[in-house]
């Protein structure tokens, strides 16, 4: 055996393991996926011990009122990551209006028609 054809059976090896690999992390984000919608259709399921927290970005909400086309994020390893709402309705129905002060965000619920509820806004 050359070394050429003994350096080509080389990368051969590594693209294989590579290839393994990727479909090992694509099995991976498609059942993190699944658990995410599966979370989102059903999140008012019985036994309690955690759930999931939405948050958006800081705007005016008046008292009573809504906004539309607002992107849903989740704290995913402390970093806020767009969820697939990126056209939701988001209510606010506590006594005040939102802020849209930079860095204040807002916590938000997911309601049984899959709009969104104001909980609370960052001080």
């Amino acid at each position: 055996m050359t070394n050429s054809e003994a350096r080509i059976i080389h990368l051969e090896q590594l693209l294989a393991a590579n290839a393994d690999a990727l479909l090992r992390l694509q099995q991976q984000v498609a059942a993190l996926a699944q658990a995410v919608r599966t979370a989102q259709s059903a999140p008012y399921g019985g036994g309690g011990g955690g759930g999931l927290v939405f948050f958006i970005n800081p705007v005016v909400i008046s008292s009573g009122g809504s906004v539309t086309g607002v992107t849903i994020y989740a704290n995913v390893g402390g970093t806020l990551t767009a969820t697939s709402q990126t056209n939701a309705t988001v209510w606010n129905m506590m006594a005040s209006a939102t802020v849209s002060t930079s860095g204040k965000y807002i916590v938000v619920g997911l309601n049984p028609d899959q709009t969104y509820s104001v909980i609370t806004q960052s001080c």
